[in-house]
């Protein structure tokens, strides 16, 4: 019987053990699941793609973009917003907007405004183009930057967000308003309705919310910018009409290139001195130098860069109200648009840019001359396009009329007019060299231009000055300023006198 007192006692510290061992692997057990990463365990939420909406069930997509959905303040929260496809891409020269939904954010909370364009930035095909900091700044705004879609808070000083849209929807009513507000209830959304709102979005949102809002009340107002749009080309073709009758713009300006596919053939001579002889003999030009890495009209007409093209030209595209800034005159009353004074700031222009330029100058001068880089580049090509008339430079070299032939072949290929294209001989008497009668022969040509050599022409580049203007009797200029004369009978003169068109 003794020995059941100590089975007793080695039975129970026995269970004491096991219970003791129990308890550490169940501490171990949670101290491991707490320091695993909470990545595992929001696994079961997928991640949203950027540019998508959050599926929802209550309402299909095609419901949502027929027309506006006014969600209910208690479940505005609860349910997330139709799913909406992402709209197609815009015409630019349709709507005058690009391929993107332009936003306008209005609200007085600097806070809000950074959390609603961080939201959006990420999105594709939308754009935050400004913030306004209260309905009064916000209407001016919409008015002049015609976004397409507006978020309008409600609660803001001076005007608040309902009387906003609805002086919006009168002096901007190309865009449409989305209120954004804490106040979710009824009233407030009947009322920004009958202001002239969309859609009603309840703070705090998140960016499907948002995106997928943004988008619906997009789709819906499609075809009134469609119609306004319309509306305001016509509005511009009509003044543009007005304007011709008035004499106010200047129609069928010629625009001329000075092109050579050799180098050292001398291009910018030619184009100076013939830049000079045509403002003599018609007035009102300018020259403009397109070999944006090594322009060097500047040492031809002895100017200094004080402003250059690349002036126009900023991170955020072309600005054309400057170009009347950059632009300087010379003392033949010749104007100057200058190459870039670095090769590296060429980079920054592009064709477009260059199709822009020629396009401002043809609206503003009476004749644009323009002097032209070797390299058949992108921007070469756009000033190609962009120009009436080619003055084809060659020399009686063969490696300079083997380079002309391929040009002319380039040209039909191309399908230019030929008889816009002109050729000009340079040294054209030059000791040793190919006969002009020859190279019209090679060209295919009936008739070419012949400018003598002149050996004052080297003295007066390193003078800046042109033959043109300082020895207008020497034989170099005699025959550029028969070029410019013939230039300005076929072609200023007659575009000058023009009939205005019964149709723009």
């Amino acid at each position: 019987m003794t020995s059941d007192p100590l089975l007793l006692i080695l039975v129970l510290g026995l269970l004491v053990l096991l219970l003791f061992g129990a308890l550490v692997l169940l501490r171990r057990r949670r101290t491991t699941e707490s320091k695993t990463p909470k990545k595992q365990k929001s696994g079961k939420r997928p991640a949203r793609k950027k540019g998508t909406a959050v599926p929802k069930k209550a309402a299909p997509a095609k419901k949502a973009e027929s027309q506006p959905v006014v969600p209910a303040p208690t479940a505005a929260k609860s349910a997330p917003p139709a799913q909406t496809p992402a709209p197609q891409a815009l015409d630019a020269s349709e709507f005058g907007t690009g391929d993107k939904i332009r936003i306008l954010v209005v609200d007085d909370n600097p806070d809000t405004r950074g959390h609603v364009s961080r939201l959006l930035y990420f999105e594709n095909d939308m754009e935050v183009i400004a913030q306004a900091t209260n309905g009064r700044q916000g209407i001016a705004m919409a008015a002049e930057l015609k976004p397409h879609i507006v978020l309008m808070d409600i609660n803001m000083p001076d005007v608040d967000g309902i009387e906003a849209t609805q002086e919006m929807s009168v002096k901007a009513p190309f865009s449409q308003v989305i209120i954004m507000t804490v106040q979710a209830e009824q009233y407030y959304m009947k009322k920004a309705m009958a202001a002239g709102a969309r859609d009603f979005q309840p703070k705090p949102f998140t960016s499907e919310e948002l995106v997928s809002c943004v988008r619906r009340v997009y789709n819906f107002g499609r075809p009134m910018y469609e119609q306004l749009e319309a509306a305001k080309q016509e509005e511009v073709r009509q003044e543009a009409k007005a304007k011709i009758e008035a004499g106010e713009q200047k129609l069928g300006t010629p625009v001329i290139a000075v092109y050579s596919p050799k180098g050292g053939i001398g291009t910018s001579t030619v184009a100076a001195n013939l830049a000079v002889a045509l403002q003599r003999a018609a007035g009102d030009v300018i020259l403009m130098d397109a070999d944006f890495q090594f322009g060097d009209v500047l040492v031809h007409l002895n100017t200094r860069p004080t402003r250059t093209v690349a002036d126009v030209v900023h991170e955020e595209g072309l600005d054309l109200e400057l170009l009347a800034d950059v632009i300087l005159p010379h003392n033949s009353g010749l104007k100057l648009l200058l190459a870039p004074p670095q090769p590296e700031l060429a980079d920054a222009i592009t064709p477009e840019m260059v199709g822009q330029m020629i396009a401002r100058m043809r609206s503003e001068f009476g004749l644009v001359l323009i002097d032209t880089s070797t390299k058949l580049d992108d921007r070469i090509m756009a000033v190609l396009e962009n120009v009436d008339y080619i003055l084809l430079l060659t020399s009686p070299e063969l490696p300079a009329i083997k380079s002309a032939k391929l040009f002319l072949e380039l040209c039909d290929q191309l399908q230019f007019d030929r008889d816009k294209i002109w050729v000009a001989i340079n040294s054209a008497n030059q000791s040793g060299g190919v006969p002009p009668n020859k190279i019209e022969k090679i060209l295919k040509l009936e008739r070419t231009f012949r400018i003598p050599h002149d050996p004052r022409v080297l003295l007066a580049v390193n003078r800046g000055v042109v033959l043109t203007q300082q020895e207008p009797n020497s034989p170099l200029a005699q025959a550029i300023i028969q070029i410019a004369d013939e230039i300005n009978q076929k072609f200023v003169k007659p575009h000058r006198a023009e009939p205005i068109p019964e149709q723009i």
